[in-house]
């Protein structure tokens, strides 16, 4: 079912999506909570499927081999909805996790395959060779290989199912592979999922910058219109980031797994609940209960309580990644994030690295809000990329234009404070200071501003340049580039025949700065 998604919304590689099964629709970016078949299914679990369908998940995960080992063919005359409770979507894995960690597993792919038909899942993965983070080239690549094969083994399933099939991309730290797995699989038709194997013990590490250059390397070789699974992804620093690279579906036990240990998850990291005096959310649990309140309870309804909250902290952060890809700011999420952790920095940094990339899959304008500007670090934002390098084309249109011959280019000073930039009072002294010399009608104004660049007038009300925010400080490093901007424009003025001056103002005392920097570069170039 390769035509079951549809996006609905997008920012930086990020998209809000629908993804169509055999049970209902589900909005991407999704979180699947992963349902342990012998802890969570059974009439006395800490926390059941149910439990988290009433929190407002819309889908599980659980793992089929698990299930067939547990209920055998009980699963098959019940189905899944049945055993687990669960009203919502149901993905199932196949048990290659369990070959990862014990190195084989009683069943195979084929088998497992047809048991995931059977008992009805709504998303299934063909049982796969997870690649380890340990593993050498060659047991990396055979776990490409043999992961590819198993895929063109059950197609006669895959292409005749109603079920959404997932095709693990496998490679793990050796990208390569990745990119190799990936090209191969984008050949094989009939699957409708690629999901991004490997990546737990990655995660597990704050290896973040690890995850990013392998979704990155899979995304270039797959189709863009096709959702990816981020297997083992289940914590909110980091959920985020794999959304702006075009993740829309993650899974992970992390939220009990942490309760277990006494670990409290938050959007910036995991605290231990005796280190807490105050709970920093507002969640049903943390409304109701203090850090000692859970301290104080049984082992079992502590850790209960403490798998409420670390749910509702990752469907938070579900909800806010979707609200800022709807206003366009994902990427502003993004840099306020990446100063909650070291790991979160060289993500950002990693980000950063392939802006250019990433700018070509994000909107020019969600016509909601302005374009935000935090300063220097904001300069690899998509849209500031891509309104400069139109910029640049359009400036050297100007130049060569013969309608623009005879014309003097005044270069004044534009304020992200008064917008459009014509309104600012240094804008009006220039004039009437040129009035006196010049008929007005030969001018023809340039405006230069930090962070955006040189700006013609007639462009000042389109987006984003009567529509964006920024600092009034500007840094000292944004101002040296702009005078060199500057100055690369004056001399290329000189080179086509164009007259051009450059005003500074005393009512944009950073403009002095920018003058003094033209300075110290006609005098190095003199």
């Amino acid at each position: 079912m390769p035509d079951s998604f549809q996006i609905k919304d997008k920012d930086l590689m990020g998209r809000i999506g629908v993804l169509g099964t055999k049970s209902g629709r589900l909005e991407t970016p999704v979180f699947l909570p992963v349902i342990d078949p012998y802890e969570q299914l059974d009439r006395n679990a800490v926390l059941s499927p149910t439990d988290i369908e009433a929190i407002g998940f819309k889908a599980i995960m659980t793992n089929a081999y698990l299930i067939k080992k547990r209920f055998g063919e009980e699963a098959v005359e019940k189905g899944l909805r049945s055993i687990t409770g669960f009203s919502g979507v149901i993905m199932t894995d196949s048990g290659a996790y369990q070959h990862m960690i014990y190195g084989k597993v009683d069943v195979v792919n084929r088998e497992i395959v047809e048991y995931q038909e059977r008992i009805g899942s709504d998303m299934a993965v063909i049982l796969d060779i997870p690649t380890k983070e340990d593993s050498n080239y060659e047991e990396a690549l055979h776990s490409v290989e043999e992961t590819l094969k198993r895929a063109w083994e059950v197609i006669d399933i895959v292409q005749g199912s109603g079920t959404l099939w997932v095709l693990p991309i496998q490679g793990g730290g050796y990208l390569d592979l990745v990119r190799r797995s990936a090209r191969e699989a984008s050949q094989i038709e009939g699957y409708s999922i690629y999901g991004i194997g490997s990546p737990v013990t990655f995660l597990q590490s704050y290896r973040y910058s690890k995850v990013m250059d392998m979704i990155i390397t899979a995304k270039e070789e797959l189709s863009p219109s096709m959702p990816i699974h981020l297997f083992g992804a289940g914590h909110p620093m980091f959920i985020p980031f794999a959304v702006a690279l075009g993740v829309d579906m993650f899974d992970s036990a992390s939220y009990i797994l942490y309760a277990k240990d006494n670990r409290y998850i938050t959007e910036y990291g995991t605290e231990r609940l005796e280190d807490l005096e105050v709970f920093p959310c507002n969640c049903p649990v943390c409304s109701k209960y203090a850090p000692k309140d859970l301290l104080e309870m049984p082992q079992r309804e502590r850790v209960r309580t403490l798998s409420l909250h670390n749910l509702y902290a990752i469907d938070k952060e579900i909800r806010r990644v979707k609200t800022y890809i709807r206003e366009g700011r994902l990427w502003d999420l993004l840099a306020e994030r990446s100063y909650s952790h070291s790991s979160l920095v060289d993500a950002m940094r990693k980000l950063e690295k392939n802006a250019e990339l990433v700018e070509l899959y994000t909107p020019y304008s969600k016509g909601r809000r302005g374009l935000f500007i935090y300063g220097s670090r904001s300069m690899l934002k998509p849209q500031i990329i891509r309104t400069r390098r139109m910029l640049q084309k359009y400036l050297e249109y100007l130049l060569n234009s013969q309608a623009r011959r005879g014309k003097i280019f005044v270069l004044i000073p534009g304020d992200s404070s008064s917008k459009p930039f014509s309104s600012s009072k240094a804008y009006a002294e220039a004039i009437e200071r040129l009035g006196y010399e010049t008929d007005p009608e030969d001018i023809y104004v340039i405006f230069y501003t930090p962070y955006i660049g040189l700006v013609p007038e007639d462009l000042e009300d389109t987006y984003p340049f009567s529509q964006h925010e920024a600092p009034s400080d500007y840094e000292e490093e944004e101002l040296d580039r702009l005078a060199r901007e500057v100055w690369s424009m004056l001399k290329r003025a000189k080179d086509t025949g164009v007259n051009a001056i450059f005003i500074s103002s005393n009512s944009a005392p950073w403009s002095k700065r920018v003058e003094e920097s033209l300075e110290r570069l006609r005098r190095s170039e003199a």
